[in-house]
């Protein structure tokens, strides 16, 4: 998807999201129910969301963490197959230097 798309999707589902909190806000501040009671209501409500939003956060701290573990063992992984190239181009030149063919064609690996 094109950018401005994304972007356009990302506002419409940003806006209908904020009218359909208004409109259950407006619901239910003017409900049957007493004041203190609606909010006692909301007052659990709003604890519940906490509860969940901390409990998603911490999940996904988790799995980010996880991930940046493997992106770190695999770029470990590839700068000790990059030295070890390295120190074979380097021991198999015996002190020459090596040909600008072969670095070439090694780098563009």
């Amino acid at each position: 998807m094109k950018r401005s798309r994304v972007i356009a999707v990302a506002q419409t589902a940003g806006t209908f999201t904020l009218g359909a909190l208004a409109g259950s806000l407006l619901g239910i501040l003017f409900a049957p129910a007493s004041g203190r009671t609606t909010r006692k209501w909301i007052g659990m409500k709003v604890k519940t969301l906490e509860h969940q939003t901390a409990r998603k956060i911490k999940q996904t701290r988790r799995i980010l963490a996880r991930k940046a573990e493997g992106l770190r063992e695999g770029a470990l992984e590839k700068l000790g197959q990059t030295r070890d190239w390295l120190v074979e181009r380097v021991n198999s030149t015996n002190g020459r230097k090596p040909s600008r063919k072969v670095a070439i064609h090694h780098a563009s690996r």
